[in-house]
């Protein structure tokens, strides 16, 4: 296959990789990894556009210009395939200014006709194809491990392939504007074949992480109340019983919350329910900002939310539902010119050698929150210090003095 055939194949193929995947993206805003891969398939596709165009256009877009859009394109792939293994912003800037720089000063001895300059473009495509790799191998778990390794091994099948082009580039083509030369020479082609094999498979794996994310998110939606974005009860059931496995292999307490948001119906009859709506949004928010990484929260009913503390035993347990309180009370919401105060009544229960069955963890815990509630509201009242004669009898709870 001659030189123009390849390349034109391959510039056909990418333009249909890069549509295809800018249609999804533009399709889920919200997968910033695909954005990020979109963006990198189009300029591309620009890049190689821009090659195609050799001849008939001044070489500073040929190639000046089309060797700064490689180096972009691969930084872009780096971002959007960390972003679905990471999902945090890059915590430095550094490496992305770094990269600007080079790509100006590149631009810069280009002009001046500098010989080996493409190393300026050819070594950090290295360093960023294995970086990339690194960061796969690296946080690629759960469900994008598989597609973690395939893609990194891809990328380092790239890279090899990049770094032996960069050899052929440093003892034959030593100005950018000479590569041209380079497409009658067979190394030059066979090494073009491959680098396309590898960047096709590193496209298909894109597409497979896409698909994985939207994988964990029907698993998370299924797993969570689509208002709040707390737990629903079913995944709440089955999280509370493997903690309380690990919790008893360990040795470890365990405390269980219930709470109730205070005259929510009234709230609801006052304000509408939209403004219910951002009570629960507003509740889950601020809990979720007191608790730990492994507490669960779960809204278990249509006011009634439940919290499991592991490693945190009755006395601690109430300080959190105290600060919890503290906090609703200080959420600042107006409806209708109104503001909105909030409380909850709280019941706590801790697991005991004697108690090692959820749901009678969980009757203990309403149990208590039910006393709040007839105690007054807005107040925490623990299992424990339900009057005894009451202890069992869950239906019929009174108020602690």
């Amino acid at each position: 296959m001659d030189y123009r055939t390849l390349f034109f194949t391959y510039l056909a193929s990418l333009t249909v990789y890069a549509a295809f995947t800018t249609l999804l993206a533009l399709r889920n805003r919200k997968v910033h990894g695909l954005n990020w891969i979109a963006g990198s398939l189009l300029v591309s596709v620009i890049k190689f556009a821009l090659q195609g165009l050799e001849g008939h256009v001044p070489t500073l877009f040929s190639s000046l210009i089309a060797n700064e859009l490689y180096l972009l394109s691969f930084a872009m792939q780096m971002l959007g395939l960390r972003w679905f293994v990471v999902k945090t912003p890059l915590r430095h800037r550094w490496p992305l200014i770094l990269v600007g720089f080079l790509a100006s000063l590149y631009a810069v001895l280009y002009l001046f006709k500098i010989p080996y300059i493409a190393n300026l473009i050819n070594i950090p495509v290295l360093v960023i194809l294995g970086v990339t790799a690194w960061i796969l191998l690296r946080n690629g778990s759960g469900l994008f491990y598989q597609a973690s390794r395939w893609a990194a091994a891809f990328l380092l099948g790239e890279m090899l392939v990049s770094t032996y082009r960069a050899v052929l580039t440093n003892l034959f083509y030593v100005k950018p504007w000479m590569v041209v030369n380079g497409q009658h020479d067979a190394r030059w082609l066979s090494s073009l074949m491959a680098m396309m094999f590898f960047a096709t498979c590193v496209f298909m794996s894109d597409l497979w992480f896409f698909f994985v994310e939207l994988q964990v998110e029907l698993v998370e939606q299924a797993r969570t109340d689509a208002l709040t974005g707390a737990l629903n009860r079913r995944a709440f059931y089955l999280d509370a019983d493997r903690e309380i496995s690990r919790g008893l292999r360990a040795g470890k307490n365990l405390s269980l919350l219930v709470l109730d948001i205070d005259d929510f119906k009234s709230m609801n009859d006052t304000y509408g329910h939209a403004a219910g709506d951002r009570v629960l949004q507003q509740l889950v928010e601020r809990i979720k900002s007191i608790l730990r990484a492994q507490d669960l929260l779960a809204r278990t009913g249509g006011e009634e939310f439940a919290i499991l503390l592991p490693d945190t035993c009755c006395e601690l347990a109430k300080a959190v539902a105290e600060r919890i309180c503290a906090s609703l009370q200080a959420l600042n919401l107006t409806f209708d010119g109104t503001r909105c105060l909030i409380s909850v009544s709280i019941g706590v229960a801790e697991m005991t050698p004697s108690l090692t069955v959820f749901e009678k963890v969980l009757q203990q815990a309403d149990a208590a929150m039910y006393a709040a509630k007839r105690a007054g509201k807005n107040r925490i009242v623990t299992f424990e210090n339900i009057p005894p004669p009451n202890n069992t009898e869950f239906s019929s709870i009174a108020p602690s003095a």
